[in-house]
């Protein structure tokens, strides 16, 4: 008897345990495709009915969890889901009878119409009542962003007939957006239906690498900018120019692998991504202006004729820092007043932190805020350092007669040439 009864007991137990893995665990299809049709009834065929749908044995179970943003498992009661995607197209709304974007506090807009657009640009109703689409519910992931079409022309969006929705990235099935609707801020009594799309950061192996090599350099940075900074006999006029460019440096890439390394999580269309990116704009005119400023200070040392005493030089410094950081934050600034106020057409704003932290993805608005201005300091930069190049080699070519002779002079010579090749190295990075 004793035998009878542990055996019961170990048969129940495990029967209980298989029950409750197949509750939590198993399931005929994707959870994120099911709907619950617990008010539905089962048939003696096992098959099951909801609201005029008989889905098969096979395409319906018993779930004990439900997942929200596609990423947290939640238990919950048991109860049957059907796979409603096998046997009508499927669209997804954000949460119950509608989306929760109302005002900063989200909360759901009870109706029963989506208002969508086609392809032929026709405005659709769609009727979720009448049960044409299978009706998900809830977001498919944690990070999404919203497409704004009357704003920004690449986010026009267009509803297929199964499902699905079309836009600039591509075509996201309902795993990868959901439907929201909102008040009309102009009209309260009008609903908008608007349209999030998950945001998927780039699995590209050089976002990985390449913030972790500057993150290797920011340290060798700061050493450097030290060294100059506390070593007397370093911090004169070049000494000085060359802490700045290391600062801007060192900022410029403490930004970017702070996007990089953590885009995830910066979340787009905020102001720490819109702080971001101008830093990162600001600090990459900042370094090649500082550049620059020491291009034209090599340059005028070879040219001679210009008094180079310590007050000469602390006033010419003072001309360098007006200047390097003058012209950068008067451009930046222009750039943020073009974006705010939108005074360019919409194919030429900047849209810094809208989309990614960095401006939109179009050619020729980073060749019109960035590589313009960059290139033509690239190009005065390079037209100074071969000016001075030529004039060391005609002085070394000079003076090789008489290098013996006067070895002060040849030492200031050896001296600026170095720095000439110094200043090319950073310029050449």
């Amino acid at each position: 008897m004793r035998y009878l009864t542990v055996s019961i007991f170990v048969c129940l137990s495990v029967q209980i345990y298989a029950f409750n893995s197949m509750i939590q665990w198993q399931g005929p299809c994707n959870f994120m495709d099911t709907i619950n049709i617990t008010g539905g009834y089962k048939n003696d065929n096992n098959s099951f009915i909801y609201q005029g749908v008989t889905y098969e044995y096979g395409t319906y179970g018993l779930y004990g969890y439900i997942i929200e943003n596609q990423t947290e498992k939640i238990n919950v009661p048991a109860h049957y889901r059907g796979c409603v995607c096998k046997y009508k197209p499927c669209l997804r709304v954000c949460c119950v009878e509608g989306l929760g974007l109302n005002g900063q506090h989200p909360s759901c807009i009870k109706t029963n119409t989506l208002q969508v657009y086609t392809q032929d640009n026709d405005e659709t109703l769609i009727d979720i009542e009448t049960h044409e689409y299978g009706l998900l519910i809830n977001r498919p992931c944690g990070k999404m962003y919203e497409l704004e079409p009357t704003d920004y022309t690449e986010d026009q969006w267009f509803f297929l007939k199964n499902g699905s929705i079309l836009a600039a990235s591509g075509v996201s099935d309902t795993n990868d957006y959901c439907f929201g609707q909102v008040y009309n801020s102009s009209d309260p009594d009008e609903i908008l239906t608007k349209v999030l799309l998950c945001f998927h950061p780039s699995n590209d192996v050089r976002f990985s690498v390449y913030p972790i090599g500057m993150l290797f350099s920011i340290p060798f940075l700061i050493i450097t900018f030290c060294v100059y900074a506390f070593i007397p006999e370093l911090r004169n006029l070049h000494g000085k120019c060359l802490m700045c460019y290391v600062l801007s440096l060192t900022i410029l890439y403490i930004s970017l692998s702070a996007v990089q390394l953590d885009r995830e999580n910066v979340l787009l269309e905020t102001i720490q991504c819109a702080v971001f990116g101008f830093s990162i704009y600001i600090c990459v005119l900042l370094c090649f202006f500082w550049l620059n400023v020491m291009c034209y200070d090599i340059w005028s040392t070879f040219r001679g004729g210009i008094s180079r005493g310590r007050g000469g030089d602390s006033k010419r410094f003072m001309f360098y820092m007006m200047y390097a950081f003058g012209f950068p934050l008067t451009i930046s600034t222009i750039v943020y007043i073009i974006d705010i106020y939108k005074l360019v057409p919409e194919n030429l704003l900047p849209k810094i932190g809208i989309k990614r932290c960095w401006m939109q993805n179009e050619r020729i608005v980073e060749a019109i805020y960035v590589y313009f201005p960059i290139s033509i300091i690239m190009a005065i930069n390079i037209v100074l350092y071969s000016i001075t190049a030529y004039k060391i080699w005609r002085v070394q070519k000079e003076t090789s007669v008489i290098r013996h002779g006067d070895s002060q002079k040849h030492s200031k010579l050896e001296a600026d040439t170095d720095r000439c090749i110094l200043i090319f190295g950073q310029f050449h990075e």
